[in-house]
């Protein structure tokens, strides 16, 4: 075979390896007044998750507060936390706290070797009856409020349409949100990914309320949104890719010498 013929087929072979980039995929659902959603997009070799509260109606009580969502991917992938940054700014009753862009990690943690709703991976800013631990946030290093573990209601997501004047009870015991740091909107965590990621194989999505697993929670519903597609391609693949395409572009060079 003719060296330009063989280059183009071995790079014609090696991007169809590669497949399409993964489009993102989000999940949203609701319960009486309650109302989140979360996506889920590749971004170079890591995946991109943002939490959000999606509701409108003022947060008055613990249970009105996003706190974690549960959900499963494919076989053969494995999540290492990277990063966890407000999507909104956190107040803590009518005072500033941070803006959006904080690093809220010490506040926020994952797991992917736990059991609920029929789930196995968990993204919490709360313990949730010690399912999520210390050792489970994602920067280890930093603690913004209360204990170094996740814990309480400490920077959950209230919705955009929370009024901060109005949280009742002076307390989280006494059922009230206004000395809890809250952030408002959304969260946006970083993974590295290790194996093949697919992201139509997202599954068993369900929101948290709260600090406890008794409290509200609801199934995300797929969006129709044209998401989902192939894996992430491997740095391998994309090597070779690569070295074919610049043979050939070397190739034609040498012709017109």
């Amino acid at each position: 075979m003719p060296v330009k013929k063989k280059l183009i087929s071995l790079a014609l072979a090696a991007c169809a390896c590669t497949g399409a980039w993964a489009a993102p995929v989000s999940f949203s659902g609701s319960q009486n007044n309650l109302s989140a959603s979360v996506s889920f997009d590749l971004v170079g070799s890591q995946l991109k998750v943002v939490l959000a509260n999606t509701g409108t109606s003022d947060v008055r009580v613990a249970d009105q507060v996003l706190t974690a969502v549960f959900f499963d991917l494919g076989g053969g992938v494995t999540l290492s936390p990277v990063s966890a940054i407000s999507g909104g700014t956190t107040y803590k009753g009518t005072q500033w706290v941070s803006d959006a862009g904080t690093n809220v990690g010490g506040e926020w943690a994952f797991d992917d070797a736990i059991s609920a709703y029929g789930a196995h991976m968990g993204i919490s800013s709360s313990g949730l009856g010690n399912i999520f631990g210390p050792k489970d946030r994602f920067d280890v290093d930093s603690n913004l409020y209360g204990p170094e573990s996740p814990d309480g209601l400490q920077y959950g997501i209230t919705s955009p349409g929370d009024d901060r004047s109005t949280g009742t009870g002076q307390n989280n015991n006494g059922g009230g949100v206004f000395n809890s740091p809250l952030t408002t909107g959304s969260v946006i965590f970083l993974f590295d990914v290790a194996g093949p990621l697919d992201l139509d194989a997202i599954s068993k999505v369900t929101f948290q309320y709260g600090t406890a697993l008794d409290e509200p929670n609801f199934a995300g519903t797929l969006d129709d949104n044209g998401g989902g597609g192939t894996d992430v391609p491997e740095p391998a693949t994309l090597a070779l890719a690569g070295s074919a395409l610049l043979g050939l572009a070397a190739a034609r060079r040498r012709r017109r010498g």
